[in-house]
């Protein structure tokens, strides 16, 4: 038997109380943080949707795209972290984290363009200098691949922060 998933109406406080209902958030200030963020996206809004053909990912991108565009002067921000639980061989463990935080220029390259782009431009650079020669579309997951690409990221202060926590 399939479970209905929708609403009984349309209504912001209906909607809000089903997505409540569905989610079954941890804590009520989860939820809140939650309801303010798909209300600021205009998920519970009368206003018509740009449609998108395609698919409603490509829908909701339109929305997204007239509510966070860049205004002269701004600037992006990634962050990335990674943490590790290390289990050693005596029986000790370790919280080891991997910390990327990068800002673009106001006026120059966003910090998503310089971290997608510059690794892979190292990557072509390095297969048509030939230390990178193993033939066929590769996954960056070897210490082969990806050390050297790493040494000349953070030559030019794009590495991440390791910490023992």
């Amino acid at each position: 038997m399939q479970q209905a998933i929708g609403a009984s109406d349309a209504s912001e406080s209906t909607l809000v109380a089903r997505v409540k209902e569905l989610c079954q958030f941890p804590t009520e200030a989860e939820s809140k943080r939650i309801i303010s963020g798909l209300k600021w996206i205009g998920l519970f809004s009368n206003a018509p949707a740009t449609v998108r053909d395609g698919n409603l990912l490509d829908t909701l991108c339109a929305q997204l795209e007239t509510l966070m565009k860049y205004e002269p002067g701004e600037r992006d921000l990634v962050m990335l972290q990674h943490k590790f639980i290390v289990e050693w061989a005596d029986g000790t463990t370790d919280t080891i984290t991997s910390t990327l935080e990068a800002y673009g220029e106001p006026q120059g390259h966003s910090a998503m363009a310089l971290y997608v782009g510059v690794p892979c431009g190292i990557a072509v650079q390095l297969v048509l200098d030939g230390k990178l020669n193993t033939p066929g579309i590769l996954a960056p997951y070897s210490k082969e691949i990806c050390d050297p690409i790493r040494e000349i990221l953070e030559a030019q202060g794009m590495g991440l922060i390791e910490k023992v926590l």
